[in-house]
């Protein structure tokens, strides 16, 4: 290497090492020794010095503020002023005298509500007559006016039989062994060929239509004789034979009170 090529690449050398150490600090300004952009936060003597020349906005001049007025201001105020409820007696509506008032008329009777309530269940206690052919005319109503308990042990000897049996009343105990005629509604028990030969006879449809439990003293299980009646259900029926009254027992168990051996049947628009 000449003489003259040993100055120009001193220069060059030189050249870099400024070059590397302009690229060195503007990369430690840039990445390193980054400007706080946020502003300073001030002390405490700063507040105070600034929050002596502030006036709140709530603070307001007692002078300017309206005076309270007193009791007799109020009073005498209020004469003049006239309550809109209240009105003149005599300039109220008066209903007719004739007419009920709306709220009476609208709300129906207790009773009404009631039956709305309550199923529709026709009865088989429409009066009979006294004698129907030689049948003494008997009605549910006479059947099942009195209270009978149903044991729910099994009846096991005479004297618990005798106890059931004076629940019966001696007005009921006459009607046994006697021809009668009873209406009520019919419940099936053995059909053949078509025709009920066991049946049951119900003072009303609640056993048949809304599955409720009746009274024992309100049913009659009745055989028939001969070859059986017309199943009919949907009406009131009237059944003759002759009653026995007392106590039916099946497995010891109580399962009725009134039984019949039934001759015929006819309907309601026979009488």
């Amino acid at each position: 290497m000449s003489t003259q090529e040993k100055p120009i690449l001193w220069k060059w050398y030189l050249l870099k090492a400024v070059i590397a150490a302009l690229v060195l600090f503007v990369g430690y300004k840039v990445f390193v020794d980054k400007p706080n952009l946020e502003p300073p936060i001030p002390t405490q003597d700063e507040l105070d010095s600034l929050s002596g020349g502030i006036e709140l906005l709530d603070k307001q001049d007692p002078e300017l503020e309206p005076p309270i007025p007193t009791q007799d201001e109020l009073d005498s105020l209020s004469g003049g002023i006239e309550l809109l409820d209240k009105q003149d007696p005599e300039q109220e509506a008066k209903p007719p005298a004739d007419e009920a008032p709306l709220a009476a008329a609208k709300e129906p009777p207790k009773d009404s509500v009631d039956e709305l309530v309550q199923p529709i269940v026709e009865t088989g206690d429409a009066l009979l007559p006294e004698l129907i052919d030689g049948y003494e005319g008997v009605s549910f109503d006479k059947l099942a006016s009195f209270a009978y308990e149903v044991p729910l042990d099994p009846v096991t000897n005479k004297v618990e039989l005798a106890k059931l049996n004076a629940q019966i009343p001696a007005r009921i105990k006459s009607l046994d062994k006697k021809p009668v005629a009873i209406r009520g509604f019919m419940l099936p028990l053995k059909v053949e060929n078509g025709l009920v030969t066991e049946l049951l006879i119900m003072r009303d449809q609640s056993m048949c239509c809304f599955g409720t439990v009746p009274k024992i003293n309100e049913w009659i299980n009745i055989r028939m004789d001969g070859d059986g009646v017309q199943p009919i259900m949907d009406q009131s029926i009237t059944l003759m034979g002759q009653l026995k009254v007392g106590e039916v027992l099946e497995n010891d168990y109580l399962v009725g009170i009134y039984e019949m051996e039934g001759d015929k049947m006819i309907g309601p628009l026979d009488l």
